[in-house]
This record gives C-alpha cells, structure tokens and sequence, in this order.
C-alpha cells in the first residue's frame, strides 16, 4: 500500500526470513560464522540459540544461500517427529533411496542414510543436517540424533550436524538421560539482540535494501523502536511495519516517535491503543483518508510539475515521489516530529552501499566553477573564446525545457524500452543497478559512466544526461537534442545530485567480513589485479572467507580511490572495481568515451 508513497521497491519489514536483508551485527555476523564451521572439513556438532526472533532461521537461510561446493544439506524444519520420521525426513532431504514398504524400520532407514554417506564421503562431498526450532525435539528423537554422530570412517565424521532452538534447547541438553549428546557437541553459541545503536542500524539497512532513505526515522523514533522492541528483530519489524503504515494514512514524510509508540501499543500484547487513524479529528473511515491524501497529493502535483511531468505521472498511475508540506494538515504536522533523521553519511548516500567518498575528496565544484579557459556560452550551447583571459566571463545556457530520463541513460547500456518504476537506489534491471549520490566531477571521472545531473537556475530545476565529460567540455543529452557546454558553466548549474547506473559483477552487492561465497573469491581477484598481481599465478585457490587480510587489502583499495575505508564493498567500491583490469572496449559506456570540443 505504501510501497510507491516511500519510494520503496520491496516491503522493508515483512516477516519472512529473507536473506537478502540480512543485517550482521557483531552477534549475528559470530553466529553466522559457527553455521559456517558447522559445514566445514572439521565441522562437528554445532548448537545455535537465540530468543524468539532474534533472527536464527534467517542465518540459515543465508548460510543456505552462500555458495559453499561439495556441500549437501538436509534441512529440518519441523522437528516434532519420531525418531522413524526424522530418519524419513533426511533420507527425502538428501534424495536417498529406501523401500517405502520398509519406511518404518529404523535399521532401513539407517543403512539406507549411511551407504549414502559413505558414497558421498568418497566422492569429496561434505553433508550437513540443520534442524531449526531444535526445542521441540523429543528426548527419544534427540537419542537417535546423537546415534547419527556414529556414522564415521576412521578420521571423519560422515554427518555434520547443527541444532538451532531457543533458550530452552540447552535446558533440554542438560538433562541427564542426554548427558552424551551434550558432551559431543563441538560449538556453541548464545545470539543476542541488538543494543540501541544495532537497532537503530538495522532499521536503516532495512530500509535502504527495500530502496528507501535511511533517515525516514527521526532519531526520536528510533529510540522508541528500540525500548519498544527490546531490540528484536523480529518485534522490531513489526512496530517498523505498522509505523510505517501509520505515517502513510497521516500524509507525512517522515516516521516520528509519536507515530512509533502508537504502532507499539497497536502490535504489542497488553491494552490495545486507539488506531493511528482515530488521532485525526474526526473518526473518518481509513479508506477516505487515504483517498484524501491521494488527492492532495494530487492537486500538489497539479501545481507543481511541468505539465509532461503531470501527465506522466497521470497515466502511469505513479504516486508522487514527495507531497509538499504545505498539504498537510495542521493535525498532521502535529503527529510528526519536528526534526529530520541525520542517518550516516555513507548509508544515507545510497541503499546499498557500505562506502562513502573520503573527505579529503570533496566536490571539486570550488575548481570546476571557475572557467578553465576564456569562453563565453550561448542559450544553444555553442561557445566563442573571449578576447583575454582578464575579462573572462561564463555566461551560463538557458536550462533545456524536459527532462531527460532513465530510460535514456538505460539505452547507453544497451537496455530498450525498460519501465522503470522504481526509485534509482532501487532500481534492478537483469545485473544493472543504479547508485543516486551528490558529489563531484572528481567522483563523476573516477566512476567514469554517464550520469543524470540535477541542474538549477533560479527556481526552475532540470535533470540532463551528461554523456561525456572532458577537461573544457561536456556533451549534454536533453530532450531538445545534443550539446556541448564549457565545463565550468555546467558546474555553476549543477547541483551536485547525480544518478550513474552501473553493473553488479558479484553474486550479491554487498559484502563484508562475515561473507563466504563466489562473491568474496571474485573480490580477492578483483584486489589482487589491482596491487598488480596476477591471481591465476598465486598458489591454491582463492578462500571463500572474508577475512581480516581481505578487509585490509579492500581499505587500502579504499584509500587509494578517495573513497571512506570503511571495508565493505558497497555500490561505491563496486563501480571502481568493475573498473579493474577491464578493457575500455568491454561494452560499458564511459563518461570519458572522447575528447569533446
């Protein structure tokens, strides 16, 4: 419902456990790292607890999810089985054969399950059983789980195990009759929930994924997620969904503690709150509030936009990207905090970023606004040089009457007839993603992909497409056509905003320490050309594992393109690492195609 209003491409805050919003706090990212011990060469027995919702069968879902070969995983999700039907359940999850008619024999099942075992092992396979909600295993079943540790060659185990539950697995282990199972487990560990600065991270990684903006939580409503949530997942996402659902039917822009508290007492046990809708005036149904909100937003798009910009929205059926302030009413304003959330500098640039530009590479607009050589522009674009550099003046173009669009920047990639719905940091076109910052030429020229800018003169703004950028000149692509303007009068238009699109060469488009899979293995080749070495030549293969070597190597990266070292490969250190060792003729447009002028 509130997807467009936002600006989101995916709901920030459902409840199913997808990996791809997965947040790794210290804990979690500990967590993660035993799952991924668990399935390793020396992988033994594993436990895993945590309250109720803190986030363990997402940590399964993305250990399932990492690309580990020569690994085969049996996956039980519902424990409440007898020992015969767990045996069932791993033999279905493995694709082990059996005689149906002998599915109720133990000992079937078993030589059935260890001849399996055997042939994999032999085969350099590694098998893993996960059992999540592991609480609920009886204490004959859980008997029978540590029979299964028995199933062995003379140096190896042939059956990984990791038990995942709640607090009250380890009260079940503790039990004298299960002493033996208790003493063969290898690893243990407790996940907690997140403390206020994790929570208040969480929400904004949450909502920067879904492509939104890390601050649409005032700081004030952030605290109130956390006191309310006690700083679970899973309770923080609901308070999360409902607020936003809340801050929606009022028409504001942002989500305020008022509006937090609220969705708590609507969602949590105990007395139930009054309705987010019932703070208006009057007890108008839900429905006519959002209808009018819809038209209020409507009527501020009617006296705003350039009538093409109308109409495209218009027939689009699009709702408005920002409702004017102006338009809400006075109850409204007062449901909303009065301050905006001051998010991080690097999270806030771009949703799925983990990077941000260095200070020391501020926006060169102090050099680019100075006319680099005597020239005088006209309203068309065209230039004539001045008669001396001591009465040089830049007489700037008349901003073009459109705007130029994605789509336009999308066919420069090789991408027609694309409808993009979407918001830029939200935008997934096959491998093509889009990365919307305020910067510098200097930022612009060390991607070196064009770019829309955002341009303003007076109060009239445009968005141009700058296809090539030189030191004197810039080629312009707008609606009317192609131009060419001096450098320094497109850096006194431009208002620093830009959108680049750019291609996703790794299997996921953020990684940090606590990442294993082709994605961190692409890394340390990317890394490793970039210091000039050559990985083809290096001993072994490249590991899985994000280690503290590779967070190394990747800051000094970092450093060495003006970029923050924060060591998380964002879309930022992407781009410049798609940049590595790559022929200028490999397909992708670049900003410094040729000289212009």
């Amino acid at each position: 419902m509130y997807l467009r209003y936002f600006g989101f491409s995916d709901h920030p805050f459902a409840l199913t456990p997808d990996p791809g919003f997965l947040f790794l706090s210290p804990h979690h990212r500990e967590a993660l790292g035993h799952l991924v011990y668990g399935t390793g060469e020396h992988g033994g027995f594993v436990q895993l607890t945590g309250e109720v919702g803190t986030g363990k069968t997402t940590l399964i879902r993305a250990l399932l999810e990492q690309d580990t070969p020569g690994v085969d995983v049996a996956l039980c999700v519902n424990p409440r089985l007898t020992a015969v039907e767990l045996l069932a359940t791993i033999c279905d999850e493995l694709g082990v054969d059996y005689p149906q008619a002998q599915a109720g024999s133990l000992k079937t099942l078993v030589d059935h399950l260890n001849a399996h075992l055997l042939e994999t092992h032999a085969a350099g396979r590694r098998t893993v059983l996960i059992i999540d909600e592991a609480q609920d295993l009886s204490p004959e079943t859980l008997e029978q789980v540590r029979l299964l540790t028995n199933l062995e060659t003379r140096k190896h185990k042939l059956l990984r195990i990791i038990l995942v539950g709640q607090p009250e697995l380890e009260s079940l282990l503790s039990r004298p009759d299960l002493r033996q199972l208790a003493q063969r487990i290898t690893a243990r560990y407790h996940l907690r929930s997140f403390r206020a600065d994790e929570t208040r991270a969480y929400v904004q990684h949450r909502l920067m994924v879904a492509g939104g903006q890390a601050g649409l939580f005032t700081p004030g409503a952030l605290k109130q997620v956390h006191r309310r949530s006690g700083g679970t997942p899973r309770l923080v996402n609901i308070i999360c969904e409902r607020a936003l659902l809340g801050t929606y039917s009022l028409g504001a822009r942002e989500v305020s503690a008022a509006i937090v508290k609220r969705a708590a007492q609507e969602t949590q046990p105990g007395p139930v709150g009054r309705p987010l809708s019932e703070t208006r005036p009057a007890l108008v149904p839900l429905a006519l509030i959002l209808l009018t909100v819809s038209l209020a937003a409507l009527a501020a798009a009617t006296q705003w936009l350039p009538a093409e910009r109308l109409a495209a929205n218009v027939m689009g059926g699009a709702a408005p990207a920002e409702a004017d302030e102006a338009q809400l009413t006075d109850a409204e304003k007062a449901a909303a905090d009065t301050g905006l959330a001051q998010a991080d500098d690097d999270a806030a640039a771009s949703p799925d970023s983990g990077d941000a530009a260095a200070p020391a590479d501020a926006p060169d607009a102090g050099h680019d606004a100075k006319p680099d050589d005597a020239a005088t522009s006209t309203a068309g674009g065209q230039t004539t040089d001045t008669a001396s550099p001591a009465t040089e003046t830049v007489v700037l173009p008349d901003l073009p009457e459109g705007n130029a669009e994605m789509a336009q920047l999308l066919r420069m990639w090789g991408v027609f007839g694309a409808t993009v719905n979407a918001r830029c940091n939200g935008m997934r076109i096959g491998d093509l993603r889009c990365l919307q910052d305020r910067g510098s030429f200097a930022d612009l020229e060390r991607y070196d992909r064009p770019a829309l800018l955002e341009l303003k003169q007076g109060k009239r703004t445009r968005q141009v497409l700058l296809s090539e950028l030189g030191p004197e000149r810039a080629r312009i692509i707008a609606p009317g056509g192609v131009v060419e303007w001096p450098r320094s009068a497109l850096a006194r238009l431009w208002t620093g905003e830009y959108q680049v699109v750019w291609r996703l060469e790794a299997s996921t488009r953020r990684i940090q320490q606590g990442s294993v899979g082709n994605s961190v293995v692409w890394l340390r080749r990317k890394l490793a050309r970039a210091e000039g070495r050559d990985p083809d030549k290096e001993v072994g293969s490249p590991s899985p594992v994000f280690d503290e070597g590779l967070a190394n190597s990747l800051r000094r990266f970092q450093v060495s393109n003006g970029l923050k070292p924060d060591g998380v490969v964002g879309a930022r250190t992407m781009i410049l690492l798609n940049l590595v060792d790559v022929s200028p003729n490999d397909g992708s447009p670049r900003l410094s195609a040729q000289e212009t002028g």
